[in-house]
């Protein structure tokens, strides 16, 4: 798709649910990545802007993420002191002044309410994109008096453009103090590749490679929004979206709300830290480490209203703004103090966000099932053509409750069209074998009468 000479058109293969024959859009070829499964034939995805293709109207918001109060202290990083040194001054020349002041100020740390950032920044999910807004100063026309003191910075990202799975990025990220302490707030990653997989041994017949791996969550391999103020239900949101827009499936708001609701309650770690602890590699040892919990206070200050009560300035408005404020504030000190700072930052491994040594997730690129032979359950096992990845030795949560599979269990079966083939554990003799979803309540349905059903319908 990304020769001169082809065109994205002439791939398009999904269309209207009212078209007398429906493609069938299978997924299983890619192994899923933390939040998603994409569909084999990515290239048949209906184009995001051609609305009239699209199961859910695109103006509908399913989620607006909170934002982290300490993203007002992002320009206070200490790496940004480097600009003072003298190879800054050709950033200067190049990018010109009104720009680098825009980025290297303290105007956000001083007027964060004062100034509409807090109210103007956000992470909205559409049913087909995700847009953002990182307001910046107006310099020097906003300084001078001349219109507005800042201008939204207002980004979108369609699915159909480089969008395979969320995931929270949780250390070595410019974004954070020392690349390690997310006091300016949490990182959501968006995976650039439908990779997900073991680089070695089977690079070439997996399906995929290591996308979704650990070391790329630190590398270039995903883009980052920022300052937000719980990555793991962002992540999970916006994998819900996207999975519904790879089915075809409408969503509403209140799916949406109804999915996360159950994310809360049966997969979130916050809910039970304890029951739904993620492991990590150095595990039943440990070495302690600096939550940063000092730190993160110190980036959410307490606001006071800027005039007297009796003054006229002092509108409902404004009161209303710094009671949300003060709010949010206080919400956020507590799940620091209650989850992210002992549970999260509470070890180095914890820290880091690894899950073991070698395998997945892990501080190396996944090596998992390498030399097992003897499991042939194993990731290491051969794998024919157009069978789905096989499982790796050691289950996780979040492979086995990754988007496609909450939106069954939460809104039901996907629409006709969409048939999943993949790896599912038997939780009663903790065996893996190949299912083929949505069942019939004759057993497992083949792609023949799946088809067959969708054109008697």
């Amino acid at each position: 798709m990304g020769c001169c000479t082809s065109s994205p058109h002439s791939q398009r293969r999904y269309r209207d649910a009212d078209e007398v024959i429906i493609p069938l859009r299978e997924f299983g070829n890619f192994r899923n990545g933390m939040t998603n499964l994409v569909p084999n034939d990515i290239e048949g995805l209906p184009s995001t802007h051609m609305y009239k293709h699209l199961a859910t109207d695109p103006d509908t918001l399913l989620y607006e993420a909170e934002i982290d109060h300490g993203r007002a202290f992002r320009s206070l990083r200490p790496w940004l002191f480097v600009f003072f040194l003298p190879y800054a001054w050709v950033i200067l020349i190049g990018k010109g002044i009104s720009k680098f002041f825009r980025y290297f100020n303290c105007d956000e740390v001083c007027c964060w309410v004062r100034k509409e950032y807090m109210t103007r920044t956000w992470f909205r999910v559409y049913p087909n994109r995700i847009e953002v807004n990182y307001p910046l100063v107006r310099v020097p026309w906003g300084c001078c008096g001349c219109g507005s003191w800042n201008s939204d910075n207002i980004i979108s990202h369609p699915f159909d453009r480089g969008a395979f799975g969320f995931k929270p990025i949780r250390c070595c990220s410019p974004h954070f103090l020392c690349c390690i302490w997310p006091i300016y707030g949490e990182v959501v990653g968006r995976q650039r590749c439908p990779c997900n997989g073991s680089l070695w041994p089977r690079l070439l017949d997996c399906g995929g490679c290591w996308c979704d791996e650990w070391l790329c969550g630190i590398l270039c391999c995903s883009y980052r929004y920022t300052g937000i103020a719980d990555a793991e239900e962002t992540s999970f949101a916006a994998g819900i979206a996207l999975q519904a827009y790879f089915e075809g499936r409408k969503i509403t708001r209140k799916d949406m709300d109804n999915c996360i609701v159950y994310w809360r309650e049966n997969i979130s770690e916050y809910e039970d830290s304890t029951g739904k602890k993620r492991g990590v590699c150095c595990e039943p040892f440990y070495i302690p480490f600096f939550t940063g919990e000092s730190c993160y206070r110190c980036t959410h200050l307490n606001r006071q209203l800027p005039y007297d009560e009796q003054d006229p300035k002092c509108t409902e408005e404004l009161v209303e703004v710094y009671k949300q404020y003060s709010e949010l504030r206080d919400k956020q000190l507590l799940r620091f103090s209650k989850f992210s700072g002992p549970v999260k930052m509470s070890t180095i491994c914890r820290a880091a966000g690894c899950r073991r040594v070698f395998g997945r997730r892990g501080v190396i690129f996944c090596t998992e099932g390498l030399c097992c032979v003897e499991n042939e359950n194993s990731s290491c096992c051969s794998k024919s053509g157009g069978d789905p990845a096989p499982p790796f030795r050691y289950r996780d949560i979040d492979d086995e409750n990754d988007a496609s599979v909450v939106l069954r269990k939460v809104l039901g079966d996907p629409p006709l069209n969409v048939t999943y083939r993949r790896w599912e554990w038997n939780e009663h003799d903790d065996a893996a074998k190949i299912v083929t979803r949505p069942l019939s309540t004759g057993g497992e349905e083949t792609l023949c009468e799946r088809q067959k059903q969708i054109y008697d319908s």
